[in-house]
């Protein structure tokens, strides 16, 4: 093999790519665009390593070509797809927002490396000589290292000046996401995350439950989350799009105080009519909003009518719709996937 160390480095910085790439997933705070920008630089390096391993994957299976092998249909398949995955992170970052079989070119970006990495993985195993240690302590390896972070700064930083010329910096957050209308009531863009669909609830009927670790369970309707604090919030969405909103409702402190939490207390779940939940710690909670109202409208079903969560500082998929039960836990708010899972 030419160029073994290529292999090496795309396993290690495709590692880095997926790593960084899921802290820039979750990042909603300006002072976590640190994250962001690692995940483009590690995407970017990935580039001037193919510099050296396409054509030394392309040469042998040019020659081999009507009887390539199980680990040929892999090589290639990963190799297109992890071509491909770049492809759209740049274009996405570079170009503007765009979208294919209804979903947008960020999603797609983040939905590919679920088959790129399992594929890198199995393509690598038979090469498990390249993870000792000591070919990874070797000078030439330090440096081919280091110079692949560089090229992948620079590559970045490149592109960053570009953006500031065309003016696609000013058109997206940090995040990545492009603006879709600011202060527009329920006219910005509705998502669902995975699973979740669900016909229209009547306000009439509907309610909502506090209770597990209380002495005071609630039965909650919905003339009594009608209330009149409002908070200006930006919802940024993982698919790549932001929007900021004026959202109007009732404190969750103020629900939980009348559930009175017990000493055991430590977070609760957030449940949406649909099965879809998130964790956040009690104290974090009580500051949480409870919309039932953006920009003086109601909430329409699509935005999560009747209740929606409001989480300042935080992704679209912490921001549960259709709220139908609020549970308090005495185990912590770390206990629950990373991402929502259905």
């Amino acid at each position: 093999m030419k160029h073994p160390w290529a292999n090496m480095f795309i396993l290690l910085i495709a590692t880095g790519s997926v790593v960084t790439g899921y802290y820039a997933f979750v990042a909603a705070e300006p002072e976590q665009a640190w994250q962001t920008s690692a995940h483009r630089a590690a995407g970017l390096a990935v580039v001037a390593v193919l510099v050296w391993k396409v054509p030394n994957l392309l040469r042998p299976l040019k020659r081999r070509w009507g009887a390539w092998t199980g680990q040929d249909w892999v090589a290639v398949g990963a190799l297109s797809l992890l071509l491909t995955d770049i492809m759209l992170g740049v274009a996405w970052s570079h170009i503007g927002r765009f979208s294919y079989l209804g979903s947008s070119g960020m999603t797609w970006h983040a939905l590919l490396v679920f088959l790129i990495v399992p594929m890198i993985v199995w393509h690598l195993a038979r090469y498990r000589k390249l993870l000792r240690p000591r070919y990874w302590a070797e000078r030439r390896s330090v440096l081919r290292l280091g110079g692949l972070a560089l090229a992948g700064t620079v590559l970045w930083q490149v592109g960053a000046r570009i953006d500031g010329v065309t003016g696609i910096a000013q058109a997206k957050r940090f995040t990545g996401s492009y603006a879709a209308g600011d202060f527009t009531g329920n006219a910005f863009p509705t998502t669902s995350w995975l699973n979740d669909r669900l016909e229209p609830i009547d306000r009439e009927t509907w309610t909502l439950t506090i209770d597990g670790a209380v002495d005071a369970p609630q039965t909650i309707r919905y003339d009594d989350v009608t209330g009149t604090k409002e908070e200006t919030v930006v919802l940024d969405c993982t698919g790549g799009w932001h929007s900021t909103q004026m959202w109007r409702g009732v404190r969750l402190g103020e629900l939980l105080e009348r559930a009175r939490p017990q000493t055991s207390a430590a977070s609760i779940t957030v449940t949406s009519a649909t099965g879809y939940y998130r964790r956040f710690g009690l104290r974090h909670a009580e500051g949480l909003l409870l919309a039932t109202h953006v920009g003086g409208e109601r909430l329409s079903h699509g935005h999560g009518a009747p209740v929606r969560l409001v989480v300042p500082g935080k992704r679209g998929f912490e921001w549960v719709k259709w709220i139908t039960r609020i549970e308090v836990n005495t185990t912590g708010a770390w206990l629950q996937p990373p991402l929502p899972l259905q």
